[in-house]
């Protein structure tokens, strides 16, 4: 029996051995991807750039902690991404992840990719790669499924990241209406006007008919009940001429008036002679201010 014992005792001892030497083996096989990926020189675009760099550096956290199958594989991915190829971020069928795991990671996975072929890598390179990047971890962490806070840490930042992404891709919204242009302010006419003769005339002046055409077009806006003229004289020359004078000089104002259109309203044309001067000047004095007819575009 006791023959047995050692004899037992020695084959467990080879057995253990033969462990731990296979081990060592696999060991040095294993976890050697990241040494001829971490030095490449990444191309192709900005988010593959990015990408490559988020895959080292899991590799390389990985290997820090004895995962070397998982250091491989993402040392593997980082290569690829160097390359320039299309490295799509792993199903959740390739990973041993708890059936009551696997229905959230798969629509996380849709709605990343959702983001990375709708511009996300074009517009947001940085925030793409680091939501793939988080969803690889959050993946890798939960098929491990023994540090709960590594697998919140990962998932929460995969969520905030997705978010981004959505957020960069997001149409832009449609430029606001040009504003309405400012209507044009209504003009606004004066309801006075007055023009001026020379001595002993009543023939319209060039800037009298000019007076008189802004008075007519006055009127046509403003459609007054009446349009009151009103003829005038200077003191020099008898009461009675002045008087007739002054009389000519309103029709003189009113017939033109009339040939511009002003004749459909009702038209009160008087002459008033010297009685109402501007400028009250002596008798028999010559003075412009006077010599004068009034429109007023009554209501």
């Amino acid at each position: 029996m006791r023959i047995f014992k050692r004899s037992r005792v020695s084959l467990t001892g080879l057995r253990l051995a033969a462990v731990v030497g296979l081990a060592a083996v696999l060991g040095a096989c294993h976890g050697m991807e990241l040494e001829g990926v971490k030095d490449l020189e990444p191309q192709g675009s900005e988010f593959n750039q990015q990408l490559f760099a988020g895959y080292v550096e899991l590799s390389a956290r990985e290997r820090a902690e004895y995962d070397f199958r998982d250091s491989d594989h993402f040392a593997l991915r980082a290569a690829a991404a160097a390359r320039g190829d299309d490295v799509r971020p792993t199903a959740v069928d390739e990973r041993l992840v708890a059936a009551d795991k696997q229905e959230e990671l798969s629509k996380a996975r849709g709605r990343l990719m959702a983001a990375l072929f709708g511009s996300a890598k074009g517009k947001a390179p940085a925030i793409a790669a680091s939501a793939q990047i988080s969803y690889e971890c959050w993946l890798q962490e939960q098929e491990e499924g023994h540090q709960p806070d590594d697998i919140a840490d990962c998932r929460n930042a995969f969520y905030g990241q997705v978010i981004a992404a959505e957020v960069a891709i997001r149409p832009a919204p449609p430029p606001p209406p040009e504003p309405e242009p400012e209507p044009e302010p209504e003009p606004v006419y004066a309801t006075y006007y007055v023009v001026f003769f020379d001595f002993d005339s009543s023939e319209l002046s060039n800037a009298a008919k000019q007076t008189l055409d802004e008075a007519t077009e006055a009127a046509l806006v403003m459609r007054p009940y009446k349009i009151i003229i009103r003829g005038h004289t200077d003191r020099a020359g008898p009461d009675k001429y002045n008087l007739g004078l002054s009389e000519r000089r309103a029709l003189s104002v009113a017939g033109y008036m009339i040939e511009q259109g002003a004749g459909r309203f009702v038209i009160d044309a008087e002459g008033l002679g010297e009685s109402e001067p501007i400028a009250k000047t002596a008798d028999n004095v010559r003075d412009g201010r006077n010599r004068r007819v009034e429109v007023t575009l009554g209501e």
